[in-house]
């Protein structure tokens, strides 16, 4: 397995090689900053690392298992983030014949912002070309700038989903947000017909690659590969391909998206509504899958229902929304940006919630944090809960940099201590997404316990078949659905897998043995998971984060939520053993 490690201090390059041949993905992310990062250190400072890491399978055509892992120490939390994001990235790193790359120090201020472009080879296998036209761009005209600067000059930003990327490059970028070092930043990737569309949004790692003076990173494309697939492999993707394929909640996904979990969380009484005041929306219907599904094939023209992130995904849950005249008007929608832009803003109107998305998207934002912003500054007055008008000037003010768009970039939980604001829905200080834990409370354990601070990405429990309501059983929920996870994340596969691999582990493992020619029992799984959420959690201990941040807002337990009435009543103890083994 090869690392490449880039010196944007030293603007040196060096080639590593180790011999864990599985390792990828967030373990690999976890090892990395747990070995070479102090945890005391600035995260926008240069002793900061930005690890990129592909999973063991990227590159070798096997459905859903080319997300891209990115991590660093969390200029948010101030603990250790990974965030995820599909897209071709990891599949063209892979290509290249590498397993993750390391960006350590920071280029000069005055050389800033560079390119970092990738070509990959023994001999001169990365450039900085320094790009002081593309300061302050948005992410389109930044997307269309790299492929007219560094692949056909015939792009433009009006053709994303029209062709592919081109021959050149696949890419990393930030927007004007992680230019400004904002907490809410997030980093965009290229998805596989070039449009800026695939975020890892949380945490926000975005800052981190502003603070290195980088606004993208190119990685050549390539289908060269001196991998080989035989007959044991190809036998062993083609009964998981056959397995998935025939999972019926995939056709509910391609279908519907992930906004087809709205009307299930609204029945369980946990859509966030008015800042979290409230765990049922009036208008919820109109923000369904149904809806959007029926919206989005009436207007035609640009939109679709059914998108692939990443070339080889079978579920292809992804979509384009266009306006009322067909033309695409943000790409993807998604069940989160709904919830948090949506339904917590008191916006019932798909067009806004998708404008609001849209300008996240091209300032390089992340939609979870910038809609529970938005919720608090409501209640402490700025703006009115339902004033689509108002909200969307708000996100403007960011992408303008004025000092109410500073404040609003740095995150929900600065600007409700800034605002004075009670209600807070934030954990480690970062926003916690779409599911009030009061009402799901497995997720809310999730919220509270994992390193990841309120990210429900580390553990989303609402799918699972138990009563949501009921505090008993849901420590172990979380536990084991952390640890599941975890996995994944580290072996780069979509977490939407789990419906049709969590009680056939050996579906994964059957490939990655035959693909290692090493024999990898279903047990690793769970060996992984565990030993990723050990690393981070020690590198949080170091990092000063305790027990005490393991806590959900005092609102959520003094203040019963509508319409069920529910509270959060699960024991701090219960939560203080929930890692002791």
């Amino acid at each position: 397995m090869r690392l490449l490690r880039v010196d944007l201090t030293r603007q040196r390059v060096t080639t590593e090689t180790t011999t864990d041949e599985l390792s990828g993905g967030r373990l690999l992310t976890a090892e990395i900053l747990a070995r070479e990062v102090d945890p005391g250190c600035d995260p926008l400072g240069p002793d900061n690392h930005l690890v990129l890491a592909a999973g063991p399978l990227a590159g070798w055509g096997v459905s859903d298992a080319g997300r891209l892992s990115i991590g660093a120490k969390s200029p948010l939390t101030g603990g250790i983030k990974e965030s995820n994001a599909g897209g071709d990235v990891a599949d063209q790193l892979a290509n290249l014949g590498y397993r993750g790359v390391i960006l350590a120090g920071a280029l000069p201020v005055d050389a800033s912002p560079t390119v970092v472009v990738i070509d990959g080879g023994d001999a001169d296998p990365v450039r900085f070309v320094p790009a002081p036209d593309y300061r302050g761009l948005w992410l389109e005209e930044t997307a269309a700038r790299l492929r007219a600067d560094f692949g056909a000059a015939d792009f433009g930003a009006a053709d994303f989903g029209a062709a592919d990327f081109g021959a050149g490059y696949t890419y990393l970028a930030i927007g004007p947000a992680g230019e400004m070092l904002m907490p809410a930043a997030a980093i965009c990737a290229g998805d596989v017909r070039g449009g800026p569309y695939r975020f890892a949004a949380r945490g926000g790692l975005g800052a981190v690659l502003g603070s290195k003076g980088v606004k993208a990173v190119l990685i050549r494309k390539t289908k060269s590969s001196t991998r080989p697939r035989g007959a044991e492999f190809r036998a062993a993707v083609a009964t998981y391909h056959r397995v998935l394929a025939g999972n019926p909640r995939i056709e509910v996904l391609r279908k519907y998206g992930t906004a087809s979990t709205v009307m299930l969380v609204q029945a369980l009484g946990g859509l966030p509504t008015r800042n979290f005041s409230q765990g049922e929306f009036t208008e919820a219907e109109r923000l369904s899958g149904e809806a959007l599904y029926d919206l989005i094939t009436a207007r035609g023209g640009e939109g679709t229902p059914t998108e692939s992130c990443m070339a080889t995904c079978v579920i292809q849950c992804s979509n384009v929304y266009p306006d009322a005249a067909g033309r695409r008007l943000v790409a993807p929608i998604e069940y989160e940006t709904l919830g948090m832009c949506g339904s917590n803003l008191g916006i019932g109107d798909p067009d806004v919630v998708a404008r609001l998305n849209r300008l996240c998207n091209e300032l390089g934002l992340d939609t979870i944090e910038v809609g529970a912003t938005l919720g608090v500054a409501a209640e402490a007055g700025l703006w009115a809960f339902g004033d689509a008008a108002r909200a969307v000037a708000l996100v403007e003010e960011i992408g303008q940099g004025t000092v109410l768009g500073r404040l609003l970039g740095q995150g929900c939980h600065t600007v409700g201590r800034t605002l004075g604001v009670r209600r807070i829905p934030t954990v480690k200080r970062q926003a916690i997404s779409a599911y009030d834990p009061r009402a799901i409370k497995g997720t809310g354990v999730t919220y509270a316990t994992s390193p990841m601070g309120g990210d429900h990405t580390a553990g989303l429990t609402v799918f699972a078949p138990v009563d949501h309501h009921d505090r008993q059983g849901q420590v172990a929920l979380s536990r084991g659905t952390q640890i599941t996870r975890a996995a994944y994340d580290a072996l780069g596969l979509c977490v939407f897998l789990l419906g049709s691999t969590a009680a056939h582990p050996e579906l994964i493992t059957d490939m990655l043995s035959a693909a290692y020619d090493v024999p990898v029992a279903p047990a690793y799984l769970a060996e992984i998971g565990r030993r990723v959420i050990d690393l981070e959690r020690e590198f949080n201990r170091r990092a000063g984060l305790t027990q005490a941040a393991d806590r959900l807002p005092d609102f959520f337990v003094t203040e019963p939520l509508a319409p069920h009435g529910e509270r959060w009543d699960l024991p701090e103890a219960e939560l203080d053993r929930m890692w002791a083994d």
